[in-house]
């Protein structure tokens, strides 16, 4: 299998998703390697990774001197320091072709949309809202991390859901089924318990966020605590969508992902509640698509741009 081609890549925290394209977008080869997110993982298992990929490459008979092209899409890509390191390994790879390094927001974007136009909303782990106008410009709120920011997230919601668990336990509010199911998921039998778990060093903001699930147990059984983190959360996740849709004159479509809004409909139904009641002509659509083949489509235009080929519209 000979001939130039492109490479987009999903990286992840613990799997990266490749898909492999000729210069109009016929897939060639689609695989999976190792972890790519830098903020998440060593270097070395990025570099070991980045190693696979040649190595995968080889087996069906391709060389990274042959790839025109190479997009990249991960948390945390922003970083300098990260940058520098995936380009100095590509290259050492043997890559020559053009390499671009972007967020996970928008590779996801690409992925959702054909066309580069568009409004993605992300809501898992973390948050970010990112959108891309006719004219090409570029606007983002959020994604600054959970010590500042990441409004609306998972992890928002389980900070949220151990907030009503202590402030019920001293009086500052009423009881909530928060509480037993905090404890029972924990398994821990008192608030002291609780804080030991919570401030142990390591405790990462996804074991937080791994807490978010409950608040559809406190639906079912209709508690004040959790109908107050909800609207909170579809509040949160409204206004950052409001901050780049602000943008756009013409209807947009709003891709919305990530599980929050993916996997919990009152969420999802709140959102669009009180994002619509700013924005009535706003199209809302959940995500589809997937953003390895988000980055093959950024990889696609840029290298079309820079080389004077035409790509297959929708590739």
């Amino acid at each position: 299998m000979n001939g130039p081609f492109v490479i987009g890549m999903d990286g992840g925290g613990t799997a990266t998703t490749v898909i492999v394209a000729g210069l109009h977008g016929d897939l060639m080869k689609n695989f999976r390697l190792g972890p790519l997110n830098i903020n998440g993982q060593s270097r070395e298992a990025a570099e070991h990774t980045l190693a696979d990929l040649k190595i995968e490459l080889e087996k069906s008979g391709m060389n990274m001197s042959d790839c025109r092209g190479i997009c990249i899409g991960a948390a945390g890509i922003s970083n300098r320091d990260t940058a520098a390191l995936l380009t100095r390994n590509l290259k050492e790879q043997g890559m020559q072709g053009v390499i671009k390094l972007v967020g996970d927001h928008e590779t996801a974007l690409a992925g959702a949309l054909e066309e580069p136009a568009g409004v993605i909303l992300i809501a898992g782990t973390g948050s970010i809202c990112y959108g891309i106008n006719e004219s090409g410009d570029k606007f983002r709120a959020g994604g600054y991390g959970h010590i500042i920011d990441d409004a609306g997230s998972a992890y928002a919601i389980g900070r949220d859901i151990l907030k009503a668990v202590v402030r019920s336990s001293d009086g500052r509010q009423g009881q909530t089924v928060l509480k037993e199911k905090t404890f029972r998921s924990l398994k821990v039998d008192s608030v002291e318990d609780l804080i030991t778990w919570l401030y142990q060093p390591g405790r990462s903001k996804k074991e937080i966020a791994a807490l978010a699930p409950l608040l559809e147990e406190g639906i079912r059984e209709k508690d004040q605590a959790t109908t107050e983190i909800l609207d909170h959360c579809g509040e949160e996740l409204a206004e950052l969508a409001g901050a780049v849709l602000t943008h756009f004159q013409s209807p947009v479509s709003l891709v919305v992902s990530g599980s929050v809004l993916m996997k919990n409909n009152e969420i999802y139904r709140l959102f669009c509640e009180k994002v619509k009641k700013r924005f009535p002509q706003l199209e809302i659509m959940k995500m589809r698509g997937e953003a390895a083949q988000g980055a093959v489509r950024i990889i696609l235009r840029e290298t079309a741009e820079r080389n004077g080929y035409e790509t297959i519209p929708g590739n």
